[in-house]
C-alpha cells in the first residue's frame, strides 16, 4: 500500500474518532508510515524535525499512543527498557526475535507455529483478533562475540 494511501486511510479513521488532523500529526503519520524500519518514538521525532523544527515530543509521543490504539502501527519492547514500533497497515502479520545484547530486531513467519496457535484457541474457544510473539535471546553474531572473550 502507498504511503499517500496509508495517510489517507490513518486521516479518516483519526478524524472518525474524533481526533484534529494537524499539519504536524499528518507529518507524523507520514514519517511512520514512509519507514520500514523498527523506530524509537526519539529517532520519528529526530525524522518529523528535519521537516518541521517546530514538532513537539509530546505530540510525537502522543500521536504514536494513538496509532498504536487504532492499530496502525505495532509497539515492540526492545528488551532494553525502550519501544520500538514499526508500521503495520497493508503488511502481512509477522513475529519478532530481539538480541538482547545488541537490540537487533529479526521478523520471522512460521506458518505452523500460527497454526497451532489457531489450534489451541479453537481448543479452548478462544476468538483470536490479533496476537504478536516476542522471542529475546541472543542474534547469531552476538554469540560468536561472546565465544570470541
Amino acid at each position: 500500500m502507498k504511503n499517500e494511501q496509508e495517510q489517507s486511510i490513518v486521516a479518516q479513521q483519526l478524524r472518525r474518532n474524533g481526533f484534529r488532523w494537524t499539519n504536524q500529526r499528518a507529518l507524523i503519520v507520514r514519517a511512520a508510515m514512509s519507514s520500514h524500519e523498527h523506530y524509537t518514538a526519539e529517532e520519528l521525532l529526530e525524522l518529523c524535525r528535519r521537516e518541521d523544527p517546530k514538532v513537539s515530543r509530546a505530540t510525537v509521543y502522543r500521536t504514536l499512543a494513538v496509532l498504536e490504539r487504532e492499530g496502525f502501527v505495532e509497539g515492540l519492547d526492545a528488551g532494553d527498557g525502550g519501544r520500538r514500533f514499526e508500521h503495520v497497515l497493508g503488511h502481512e502479520h509477522h513475529d519478532h526475535m530481539v538480541c538482547l545484547a545488541c537490540g537487533k530486531i529479526l521478523e520471522f513467519r512460521d506458518d505452523e507455529l500460527e497454526r497451532r496457535q489457531e489450534l489451541a484457541a479453537k481448543r479452548l474457544g478462544f476468538a483470536i483478533e490479533r496476537h504478536s510473539l516476542r522471542l529475546y535471546g541472543k542474534c547469531k553474531d552476538c554469540q560468536r562475540q561472546r565465544g570470541k572473550r
